[in-house]
């Protein structure tokens, strides 16, 4: 933590401090003005039983109650002289530290501290240190600029190939949400790659095998339209074909399934077939 932190935090605590004791002098004082009410009253009190406003059964009885209205007073009075005393210590005290704060607060503005009496020199000293670090320790550390990162550890990068293996491991494994960030990541970081087609077709597949065929239909469509051309293109369109019938969409899964074997004429004869039986059993035209 820095000086300046530190500094702060400790002065933090004198203002709490400072609050504490504000709020003690307040309190004595609204005390010390309850009890001169009381005295006063007592007082009174005394005068009138000795004019006679009260008719005492005796002479005895007079001088007992006189006696406890001088007891009470007495140690009323003495009650307020101690707190008076305690005012004053307690007044003392915030302004000791009211001076204290004070002088820290020039010290961190660098202002130059007259003197009071409290043993504080009257200048600050006009040299300026850094604050200590450790030997050795990296430019990181320290402030300093890193120009080539030779104290920074070298981070690999996967590549596509790695990301794209790491999904379709992930899809093997039942895992298809993490297939489908893995398949994201090669697609927003390496768009142009050669694995860019397969990975929006098994970005499909997962989304299908969540039951999730509105995405799927999505992703199967976008791999259709951008990536035609490549390994996965009559894949790509027989399965939009399969998640439309899903979504109980049977002209689009008709259109899929009867439009394959023109888009695609070299297709391998099992796409061709899944896509014709598909078109039979829902009896597109």
């Amino acid at each position: 933590m820095k000086f300046s932190q530190v500094f702060l935090l400790g002065v933090g605590c004198v203002f709490m401090t400072t609050a504490a004791q504000a709020q003690s002098v307040s309190s004595l004082s609204r005390e010390v003005a309850k009890l001169r009410e009381d005295i006063q009253v007592l007082q009174r009190q005394s005068y009138r039983d000795k004019d006679g406003g009260i008719t005492p059964a005796s002479a005895q009885d007079v001088a007992v109650k006189m006696g406890e209205f001088d007891e009470t007073l007495r140690a009323a009075v003495g009650h307020m002289d101690e707190l008076e005393f305690k005012l004053k210590e307690l007044q003392k005290r915030v302004e000791v530290i009211n001076k204290d704060i004070d002088i820290r607060l020039k010290m961190l503005e660098g202002k130059p501290i007259a003197s009071d009496g409290l043993g504080v020199a009257n200048n600050v000293p006009s040299a300026k240190y850094d604050a200590p670090v450790a030997k050795n320790a990296p430019k990181s550390i320290v402030g300093g600029a890193i120009s080539k990162g030779e104290d920074l550890p070298a981070v690999k990068t996967k590549s596509a190939e790695e990301i794209y293996q790491e999904g379709l491991n992930a899809l093997n494994s039942g895992q298809s949400e993490e297939a489908i960030v893995k398949f994201t990541t090669v697609l927003s970081k390496f768009p142009k790659h050669k694995l860019a087609g397969n990975a929006q077709y098994w970005m499909g597949e997962a989304y299908y095998a969540k039951k999730d065929y509105a995405k799927a239909a999505i992703a199967f469509a976008k791999g259709f339209e951008q990536y035609k051309n490549g390994t996965k293109g009559a894949d790509n369109l027989l399965k939009l074909g399969m998640s439309m019938e899903q979504l109980n969409k049977k002209d689009e899964a008709c259109a899929a399934y009867t439009s394959l074997p023109k888009e695609f004429p070299k297709a391998e004869k099992t796409i061709k077939d899944k896509a014709a039986k598909a078109a039979s059993k829902l009896k597109c035209k």
